[in-house]
């Protein structure tokens, strides 16, 4: 290749089609945009269908307010937009497009045939481009809203054609983006297939509760959190996972700005964080969080397919999301009938209907819903549950979610090989470790006192440790962090600690492994202080708390139920573990194969 050649201006072709590749990178972005496009135009029922995996063709239909004739050549213009006008514009937009660049760009590395109609209009309009260019452009009779198959795709690009993975990989990630789609959207009612065969399908739902669970999973259904906040011109909602159910992926975490799915660094980490110390290193909750603010408070004009935002108030967005979620998954307890018995259950199948399940299970990548045949277009199928309001919905609401329950309200039967406390509530038996119980005590209870009000326990025979030069340096760097935990150390000669007393609340503890375990906790470096107090208390709490096959009485038993009462986050202990389970009466009379 020549490198002395004069700059030139590139042909449009070959503009076009490199503009086309920032927008348009594989199938799924192709649904992505028309999907998006039939929100925007306020659609209410989408059928979406996928040939070889959306690598073939990709057709959506929706019943939205369909385009004018005049309109439909203009929509395949680059930078032709119904929804801002001028720069200012920018800052006030709440549709998910407003470029213009999704009809053009897809039409430019395919062959894209539009049939539309507005409501009201005698009749529609067909056009067809490919490649850029407009093939056909005519009247004819059409349903209302607006009918889009796109087709030969990258035909054009030869070598972004060559770089499509296998069909259900394609599939999988336009199935991704449908779920992300329409997570919010309750009034959408939408089916998914490849061909004759069904992949998906959304009824319309009342609340965003049962939206997340039929998109995402029904083993959710009885593990979701309601998370609200307000702060000055923002507001958050939506549902996390309680801490006893994770992921091994953040897969599962959605984020929504102004109804605008996003991928946003600051958001993942605020959620994260909200969770520490309640998860298992490695695992991810699922989530579904939703931040309202005014337009101008954000930029979403910063990212090809929009997935990135930017926040004029970056630090109040990362604080709400905390705050909120940190509120809500500390008063996570016991709740009665979390998982009912039959014919008490929250929501009841209503009768004469079959194949509920199968609209309640997750899409699957390499099969559609089993022994079921390919629905008429247009029409949904019966045995698909329909959430929206009127009489014959199939499923109807019932009792409203259960309260959480005192620790200390739960009857307690008895102790398992000593470690597991056993209580009983209404429909559901509860196992409780009492070391993981004991250990969130006891961390909370240090992380509260910080050395203020903290009894502190001299020892009658100060420990005295010899250790490394690197240990000697972390202990006398921590001297402080340690004081503050009701540890107090001093220097005694070279490479020599002198340990004089301990907080009380740890008890009769061997102090000698309780400072090894300290040095272990803060040895790797750069730690900020922060971190280092944190893996203190959680190394003491842990040492402090009461062991496993350690027999426990009654008044014990009620003093350890009393304290996780009185404290938040009482779901998991500082590693992450949970402290308590429960077992419903359903899956303890499966079990005996009574059900």
């Amino acid at each position: 290749m020549k490198l002395d050649r004069r700059i030139t201006v590139l042909p449009e072709e070959v503009a076009s089609k490199i503009a086309a590749g920032e927008v348009i990178e594989r199938p799924s972005s192709i649904v992505k945009e028309l999907l998006e496009n039939a929100v925007d135009a306020g659609a209410t029922d989408i059928a979406i269908d996928l040939r070889g995996g959306g690598k073939e063709a990709i057709r959506i239909a929706d019943n939205g307010s369909g385009i004018g004739p005049q309109d439909v050549p203009v929509a395949f213009e680059r930078h032709a937009t119904s929804k801002i006008l001028t720069v200012e514009d920018l800052y006030g937009v709440r549709s998910f497009g407003f470029r213009g660049e999704a009809l053009p760009s897809i039409a430019a590395v395919s062959r894209v045939e539009m049939v539309t109609r507005r409501r009201g209009d005698v009749e529609g309009t067909r056009i067809v481009v490919e490649n850029g260019a407009v093939l056909a452009n005519e009247a004819v009779g059409c349903p209302e809203g607006t009918t889009i198959t796109v087709s030969r795709i990258f035909d054009a690009l030869p070598v972004r054609k060559k770089f499509l993975r296998q069909d259900a990989t394609e599939q999988g990630h336009c199935l991704d983006i449908i779920v992300r789609v329409l997570l919010p959207h309750g009034r959408v009612r939408a089916t998914v297939a490849a061909g004759p065969r069904t992949l998906l399908e959304v009824p319309r739902t009342e609340s965003l509760r049962d939206r997340i669970v039929l998109l995402l999973g029904s083993d959710l259904r009885n593990h979701l959190v309601p998370v609200e906040g307000n702060a000055p011109g923002m507001r958050l909602a939506g549902f996390v996972s309680r801490p006893d159910f994770t992921r091994s992926s953040t897969r599962s975490m959605f984020f929504y700005v102004n109804g605008r799915y996003v991928r946003d660094v600051l958001l993942s980490q605020a959620v994260m964080n909200a969770y520490r110390n309640l998860l298992e290193p490695r695992k991810y909750p699922a989530c579904a969080v939703f931040v309202e603010m005014p337009p101008d408070a954000l930029d979403v004009n910063v990212h090809p397919a929009k997935l990135e935002v930017r926040f004029r108030r970056p630090q109040d967005v990362r604080d709400l999301i905390h705050r909120g979620l940190a509120e809500a998954l500390s008063r996570v307890r016991p709740t009665a009938g979390a998982h009912a018995a039959p014919g008490v259950a929250r929501w009841h199948a209503a009768p004469g209907r079959t194949g509920v399940a199968e609209a309640l299970r997750r899409y699957s990548l390499s099969a559609g819903i089993d022994g079921t045949r390919p629905s008429p277009p247009g029409r949904i199928r019966e045995d698909v549950p329909d959430f929206s309001p009127g009489p014959g919905n199939l499923f109807v609401q019932g009792a409203a979610p259960q309260q959480p329950l005192l620790f200390s309200s739960l009857d307690y039967l008895g102790q398992v090989d000593g470690t597991y406390l056993v209580f009983a509530t209404s429909g559901v038996m509860i196992l409780l470790d009492q070391h993981a119980a004991h250990e969130r005590v006891l961390y909370e209870t240090l992380k509260a006192s910080k050395g203020a009000g903290l009894e502190a326990q001299s020892l009658l025979i100060p420990e005295v440790l010899e250790m490394s030069p690197g240990d000697f340096e972390r202990l006398a760097a921590s001297r402080d962090l340690l004081l503050e935990a009701g540890v107090e150390v001093e220097p005694f000669g070279e490479n020599t600690a002198v340990v004089k007393s301990v907080p009380a609340l740890l008890g009769d503890t061997d102090v000698r492994a309780l400072v090894r375990d300290i040095l272990d906790g803060i040895a790797d470096s750069g730690i900020p202080q922060d971190e280092k107090r944190n893996r203190i208390f959680i190394r003491m709490a842990c040492r402090g708390a009461i062991k496993a096959r350690q027999s426990l009485g009654p008044d014990e038993v009620k003093r350890l139920c009393r304290d996780l009462d009185g404290i938040p986050f009482a779901s998991n202990c500082p590693h992450g573990r949970p402290v308590f389970i429960e077992l419903p009466a359903t899956v303890i009379e499966r079990m005996f194969k009574r059900t």
